[in-house]
């Protein structure tokens, strides 16, 4: 039995989820697509890597940072 049901593994689920998990509920993640991540990929062509997504690396760095990913990898150590 679950707590919590999050539809999609996006940035935004994931972060929802861990944080759920974090405090100790039990959460399934449910991703259609055949990797997590949401728009947060990569993708080869000709030998170079391409981001496909929001680029959120900004302020990862520091602590405490204004960046809302680094604020929940924060949170759930």
């Amino acid at each position: 039995m679950f707590d919590a049901i999050v539809i999609g593994s996006g940035i935004g689920g994931l972060s929802c989820a861990a944080l759920l998990a974090k405090y100790g509920f039990e959460v399934l993640v449910c991703e259609s697509h055949s990797i997590a991540g949401g728009a947060a990929h990569s993708f080869d062509r000709d030998g170079y890597t391409f981001d496909s997504g929001p680029s959120l690396y900004s302020g990862m760095s520091y602590s405490p940072s204004p960046n809302p990913l680094r604020q929940v990898l924060d949170a759930i150590d």
